[in-house]
């Protein structure tokens, strides 16, 4: 397990495929807003977080959230990448565990099993059937220059940048053979959260 650990969920995607944001729609089974749901997961891991984090774009317009929940703000033109960067910056936690808003499928199991896969200086990140799942992963600290690195020469992959040989030894993968948890919605078939926006 890490000493410590913050978790953010990653909300600043354009959500071009879906045609509007991806934070707002519903999740079937609870009837909450995607990143409640989200939210309302990683309070549930043992033990809990340190902090809650939501990285959005500025300009973003977010449904309701817990007062507690740390809003960091993502430029938007720099994939997932630039706001696992701004997240790991803000942080003092020796770990940060991440989710993206767009899997309503992800459960505890899931994100229990990261945690527990950790080792201190070491994160984990998943691979599913379908490979490597940065952003289903917990990351620490000591990636964060390299990371930042990265941002700033244009190497926004994170599934290659994950396998490079200087990352790779940072984080032990965890195969996880349930497809279910990691599909995520690209098209726009759920009603979606209208109310008690920020």
């Amino acid at each position: 397990m890490p000493v410590s650990y913050s978790a953010l969920v990653i909300a600043g995607g354009h959500s071009r495929r879906m045609g509007q944001d991806k934070a707002s729609l519903r999740q079937p089974q609870t009837g909450k807003s995607l990143l409640a749901h989200q939210l309302a997961l990683l309070r549930q891991l043992s033990p809990p977080p340190d902090s809650l984090l939501v990285s959005a774009r500025s300009e973003q317009m977010l449904p309701a959230y817990p007062a507690e929940v740390v809003r960091v703000d993502d430029r938007g033109d720099q994939g997932p990448l630039g706001g696992l960067c701004a997240t790991l910056s803000a942080t003092t936690c020796s770990h940060l565990l991440v989710v993206p808003v767009d899997l309503p499928e992800m459960d505890t199991t899931t994100l229990q099993a990261l945690l527990d896969h950790c080792t201190p200086g070491h994160g984990s990140v998943a691979r599913s059937p379908e490979g490597l799942e940065p952003l289903v992963a917990v990351y620490p600290r000591s990636s964060a220059l390299p990371l930042a690195s990265a941002l700033r020469e244009g190497r926004l992959g994170l599934q290659r940048l994950l396998q490079s040989a200087a990352m790779a030894p940072l984080f032990p993968v965890l195969h996880l053979l349930a497809c279910k948890v990691f599909t995520n919605w690209n098209t726009l078939k759920y009603p979606s959260v209208h109310d008690d926006f920020y």
